[in-house]
């Protein structure tokens, strides 16, 4: 029985009216040791529901020392529910984040050089006509581990979300403002080094909010100049 009923409760959980495919692809421009910048665009979708999200992104890293980066990004989204595009001012989004990425294996000069473990921070303010503008910070824990000598290195995280803003409450003399954490995010999966300068990246991820469990299928391609 259990042999039966474990492939029906994994499909399940991965089942087309609730699973995310996310699918993006970017290239990205080093303009010396220390700096780079990247454009990509990204589409969201529920499988079995439709169109979710269109969005453009542009970002710029610096590296400060061995280790430490910092990074800001802007994103333009449209923002849908349904199996159309439908350009509308109220649905376009905006997105402006800034923080930092911290390779610990390598500041610290400690363990295999092919294992990279980073920790990333991000300030991030999302802006929507007719919506309260959000403030969330962002922290996710990356491990990836290069095989030598072969094209696929596996890949895994972990990422928290808090809003700052989350809880208003209006009382006769104040207003009252307060976070409180929004979601969490997982994925794992491996990154396939096509050429020296292109990858993919194929995960399978989990996303828990207050509204419930996500499952998420995610497909990202990369070319760097």
């Amino acid at each position: 029985m259990r042999k039966i009923l474990l492939p029906i409760l994994l499909w399940s959980s991965f089942s087309f009216g609730q699973t995310g495919l996310w699918m993006d692809a970017g290239i990205t421009k080093k303009w010396s040791k220390t700096q780079s910048s990247g454009i990509g665009i990204g589409n969201r979708q529920n499988l079995g529901l439709g169109f979710d999200r269109l969005y453009l992104d542009a970002s710029h890293q610096m590296q400060l020392m061995d280790g430490l980066q910092i990074e800001a990004a802007y994103r333009l989204a449209t923002n849908e529910k349904g199996d159309q595009l439908v350009l509308a001012g109220d649905r376009i989004s905006q997105r402006i984040q800034l923080g930092f990425k911290f390779s610990i294996l390598d500041a610290f000069d400690i363990g295999p050089k092919r294992l990279n473990l980073s920790w990333s921070s991000v300030q991030q303010w999302g802006l929507q006509v007719g919506q309260q503008t959000s403030s969330i910070w962002r922290n996710k824990l990356s491990l990836r581990y290069d095989v030598k000598d072969f094209p696929l290195s596996p890949i895994l995280s972990a990422e928290h979300f808090y809003r700052w803003n989350a809880l208003i409450v209006y009382t006769p003399s104040e207003v009252l403002i307060s976070g409180a954490t929004v979601q969490w995010r997982y994925f794992a999966g491996m990154e396939i080094e096509l050429t020296k300068k292109q990858s993919i990246k194929l995960q399978a991820g989990l996303r828990q909010r207050s509204s419930g469990n996500q499952p998420l299928l995610r497909l990202s391609y990369n070319k760097t100049f």
